[in-house]
């Protein structure tokens, strides 16, 4: 029998959920899809994140068209701090994310850059994953799904 320490245990982080227009637009249109991803990274003690800037692409600015959104923010608010504005650093990445891919969507690099993030494993819910995938040329950490 070996005696000592046991063996190190490497520590599982919980997954990331980032958002992106289509990804809340789906919520927000009851996409099973999207609802089942949700309570899959609920259940393992995730954490759930709408980059500000998809605000942009997702919201109206009249309220009657976007109580739904509004409603599945509100939700999603009171589980926990969801909308997260880019601090510089994500920023650049963004940018260099965008430069790399050939690509003039910077919100869409917002969003890959965010997914990015600290390393740690994220699932990125949007209805467009050519585009993502693209951006963050198939990173083993991130991943892409359709909803």
């Amino acid at each position: 029998m070996r005696r000592g320490r046991p063996p190190k245990r490497a520590k599982v982080r919980p997954p990331r959920c980032v958002l992106d227009s289509g990804g809340l637009t789906a919520l927000a249109g009851g996409s099973q899809r999207a609802r089942e991803w949700l309570r899959w990274v609920i259940e393992h003690d995730g954490s759930i994140c709408v980059p500000t800037p998809i605000l942009v692409e997702s919201t109206t600015g009249d309220g009657g068209r976007d109580a739904e959104v509004n409603r599945i923010l509100g939700v999603l608010q009171r589980a926990a701090t969801v909308l997260q504005a880019p601090d510089e650093s994500t920023a650049r990445r963004a940018g260099r994310l965008r430069y790399l891919a050939k690509t003039d969507d910077g919100i869409d690099a917002l969003v890959a850059a965010t997914a990015l993030g600290d390393g740690s494993p994220a699932v990125v819910l949007t209805s467009d994953p050519d585009d993502l995938n693209r951006l963050l040329q198939n990173d083993r950490q991130v991943s892409v799904r359709a909803v």
